[in-house]
């Protein structure tokens, strides 16, 4: 199982490809003309996909937000 989530908001998505082009694993495919993690177990949490995205409709998330926030507060 992927350590990330990958979400795309299907309503602020418009089709662009960016996220697609700037993946360098292929997490995501266009179908449709929107684009989805068809490949989400392939993510790194990289988030070039979110800098990208030119209306913020991709979300990456830990799989474990909890373990994440304890590595990040030094719990």
């Amino acid at each position: 199982m992927t350590k990330y989530r990958v979400q795309v908001d299907a309503e602020k998505c418009i089709g662009c490809a960016q996220c697609y082009v700037a993946c360098a694993n292929k997490v995501f495919a266009i179908i449709n003309k929107k684009s989805v993690p068809k490949n989400p177990d392939a993510c790194v949490g990289c988030r070039a996909c979110i800098v990208k995205c030119p209306t913020n409709a991709i979300t990456v998330m830990p799989r474990d937000i909890y373990a994440a926030y304890a590595r990040f507060y030094g719990s």
